[in-house]
């Protein structure tokens, strides 16, 4: 392929990403020294047969080994369902498994069990034999009836539709990969519930307002199909689902990780604090300025208040591993809001030459201003797709987080 032609795809390529991702400038760069992607990471396709993969650097650029991919989808199944997947309901049990397939598979459960006094039924036509006559038979059957009766059209309401075939089919495909028995129980359940169904329609077309709170059980059936998350099939991902802002991933792994490791009760995520206000003179409009910390960490026994902030980079400055002075700023911003003089900036750990167990947290720097202390931590997280690494992962954060200030 000449250079014009992959410049064009390139381009191309990288308008989609912006599209998809809701970016206002193209991501992926193209000029004589050659070709650069930023705030993004994923699969997409740039041609039949040809594919552009694009890793975040804190997973690791090694050719040779391809266990960056497992942590990606990994991660963006917990980045877009990790609200989900961090409810109270998931997070009670402290021995459960935090692997993804479980908690996925709890979280279609728990919604399930959740929904199913309103079922999700739909019309549809069939064709059916009964000597009871209920629809429209062929005036030519009434004289000569089959074996099994008068063959006739019905309109049946029932939950036999392509939307409950999907949520079937992805509690079907996450059951080899519990081991959970309680969990697998639960997905046999749900499965005898609502068999039988056609096959899976992987259907784009909108649940019905009836029935708009299966809409996000749905969608997360629809991932679990396309095996995001549990399993890189190569060849099988296809953009723009296998996209994402490599940022709100870091960000939303932190908050789901701290939610399993404190406690759902004691994490409280994007609470508003007014800092100020601020006076638009022409107008005379008075209007309130305020922050958002990623984690407000409630104290809790020894435990004092603190407050977690997900950076994803700024800290990497001509080899030197730093807290910026922009990252310091908006950290005393959100301590005079808060209240708090304790702040964590927690920043994804540089790929070495061999991977620290996942979740330790390494303080590279401190910054103390009057009362006001800031810890920047570096957070191994390569190999989060293992079995068991979340939970792991949140145990880890925990006692890094709750050492720093120590």
């Amino acid at each position: 392929m000449d250079r014009t032609k992959a410049n064009s795809l390139l381009t191309d390529a990288g308008s989609r990403a912006a599209s998809s991702l809701g970016l206002g400038y193209n991501p992926i760069s193209v000029d004589a020294k050659g070709a650069r992607a930023i705030d993004f990471a994923g699969l997409i396709r740039l041609a039949p047969s040809l594919e552009l993969e694009v890793a975040p650097k804190f997973l690791g650029l090694d050719d040779a080994d391809a266990a960056w991919r497992e942590d990606f989808f990994f991660l963006s199944t917990l980045s877009r369902h990790g609200r989900l997947l961090a409810s109270e309901r998931l997070s009670a049990s402290g021995g459960a498994p935090r692997d993804l397939s479980t908690l996925v598979a709890r979280s279609i459960t728990s919604m399930y069990e959740a929904r199913k006094r309103r079922p999700l039924r739909s019309y549809r036509r069939v064709r059916e034999a009964d000597f009871f006559i209920d629809g429209d038979p062929d005036p030519e059957d009434l004289i000569f009836p089959s074996p099994d009766g008068f063959t006739q059209d019905l309109i049946r309401f029932d939950r036999r539709n392509g939307w409950n075939a999907d949520i079937l089919a992805a509690a079907k495909e996450l059951l080899p990969e519990v081991s959970d028995p309680s969990t697998a129980g639960s997905l046999v359940r749900l499965i005898e519930d609502l068999s039988p169904q056609y096959a899976p329609a992987n259907r784009r077309k909108p649940i019905p307002a009836r029935h708009k709170t299966w809409k996000s059980l749905h969608e997360l059936s629809i991932d679990v199909l396309g095996g995001l998350g549990l399993n890189y099939k190569q060849g099988q991902a296809h953009a723009p689902g296998y996209l994402v802002a490599t940022w709100r991933v870091w960000e939303d792994l932190l908050t789901v990780a701290a939610r399993l490791g404190f406690g759902r009760s004691a994490v409280v995520p994007q609470k508003g604090f007014t800092l100020g206000t601020k006076t638009k003179l022409s107008m005379g409009a008075v209007s309130k300025v305020s922050v958002y910390p990623d984690c407000v960490i409630q104290a809790c026994g020894t435990r004092p208040r603190m407050l977690l902030d997900a950076k994803y980079k700024g800290h990497v400055e001509r080899g030197q591993v730093r807290i910026s002075e922009a990252d310091i700023y908006e950290a005393l911003a959100f301590s005079k809001a808060a209240g708090c003089n304790l702040v964590v900036l927690a920043y994804p750990a540089q790929p070495g030459d061999k991977p620290q167990p996942v979740g330790t947290c390494t303080v590279f720097e401190k910054v103390l201003v009057d009362a006001v202390q800031i810890v920047g931590v570096q957070i191994e997280s390569r190999l989060i797709s293992k079995t068991g690494a979340l939970r792991t992962f949140a145990a880890n954060l925990v006692a890094g987080v709750s050492a720093a200030f120590t």
